[in-house]
Formats: structure tokens, C-alpha cells, sequence
């Protein structure tokens, strides 16, 4: 390849940092989602807390041996569904953990995706992106703006969740109630082929 002069290009060798070290605003931005992400999921495990009726000790057992955010989500909605009986704020949750598996993926992408930082004189900032479907791969641009708007939304998913988790604190004595109080289903074990009652083949009473 050559420039107007005729003359060929020599290639220009750029160097990346898999590192942040060079960009601390990049850093301390990763950090804030980061920490919006922890208190997302706290607020997360209160809600579960709460709607399951559980003591602190169980729910905290019950809630943290499940690894996955999708998990978390889906246990909290599916006691939702069951609990609630008011449609509108049946909605308003299924809404909010909708929007927090969404965020999920965008602080996944930040926090594990590789980060390299290129030596030119603008010093690009890139992750790259690794596609599960297929064997491509990607580099993005990443900048400051996107890292705070994706840390703002975490936030305003934890103020939403703690606002509905309030809001419906008085009424969950009682949901938790209506169910305590429906019929249990028992069951009886017997061998098979031989119901509950049911003498067995070549059974006789003694005379």
C-alpha cells in the first residue's frame, strides 16, 4: 500500500494492554458496576427473603447455593406468581427482574470480557467480545459514558426492587397465611402393585 507520494506505507506496529492501568477512569467506573451489581443482588436476596416466608438462616441457604442470576429470578418469580394476588404489582415485579437479567448481561460483558487498551496516541480502550454461538470474536470500543449509564440503570433497578419489596412488606403476612392454612397432600407408601388397603395376591387371614 502506498500514500499519494507514491511512496509505500510502513505498517505501524500497535501494542495492547490486556490492563487498566494506564486508564483509572475505565477502572474506577468498572469498579461503581461492580458495586451497583452486589447491592442489586442483596436486594435481590431480601425480596426472596421476604416473599418466601423463610428464616434468615434457610433463605440464605436456599438463596446463595443457586449460582446463577437466571435462577435467582426465576425463584423469586415463580413465589411471586403463587403469592401475590394483585395482578398490577405481579406485573411490576415480573417487569423488574426482566430488567435486572438484561443489566445482567451488559455487567457480564464488562466484568469478564478481556480488556485491552491500545498504545496510540488516543489511547482506544476495547473488550473483546467472544461470541458462545460461534467462533467469532470482536473487538468493541468501550467508553466511559456507556460504563455509567449501565451502572446508573443497576441502580435504579436496586431502588425499584427495594420500593416494591416495601410496599407489599405489610401484605405478605397474610398471602403467606392463605397458603399455610390450604390442605397438605399425603402420601402412603405401599409396594408396588399393592394400593393402600389392598390385600395382597395369595393373602389369607389366619382362621
Amino acid at each position: 500500500m502506498s500514500d499519494q507520494s507514491g511512496e509505500p506505507q510502513q505498517q505501524q506496529e500497535i501494542t495492547i494492554t490486556p490492563t487498566l492501568e494506564s486508564e483509572p477512569r475505565y477502572a474506577e467506573q468498572l469498579g461503581h458496576i461492580s458495586v451497583e451489581w452486589a447491592n442489586l443482588e442483596w436486594h435481590t436476596y431480601l425480596t426472596f427473603e421476604l416473599v418466601s416466608g423463610s428464616p434468615p438462616a434457610v433463605a440464605r441457604s436456599i438463596f446463595y447455593a443457586i449460582d446463577s442470576t437466571r435462577g435467582r429470578r426465576e425463584m423469586v418469580s415463580g413465589i411471586g406468581k403463587a403469592l401475590i394476588d394483585n395482578d398490577s404489582e405481579k406485573n411490576i415485579l415480573d417487569d423488574i427482574l426482566r430488567r435486572i437479567g438484561k443489566s445482567s448481561a451488559q455487567r457480564n460483558k464488562y466484568i469478564h470480557d478481556t480488556w485491552g487498551v491500545a498504545t496510540t496516541q488516543k489511547h482506544e480502550v476495547f473488550q473483546l467480545r467472544m461470541n458462545q454461538n460461534d467462533s467469532s470474536q470482536k473487538m468493541d470500543a468501550v467508553t466511559i459514558p456507556d460504563m455509567q449509564t449501565v451502572a446508573e440503570n443497576i441502580r435504579k433497578l436496586t431502588d425499584e426492587l427495594h420500593n416494591f419489596r416495601e410496599r407489599i412488606r405489610p401484605k405478605v403476612p397474610a398471602w403467606l397465611e392463605r397458603y399455610r392454612k390450604l390442605p397438605g397432600l399425603g402420601l402412603v407408601y405401599a409396594p408396588k402393585g399393592h394400593p393402600p388397603g389392598r390385600k395382597p395376591k395369595g393373602f389369607h387371614t389366619k382362621p
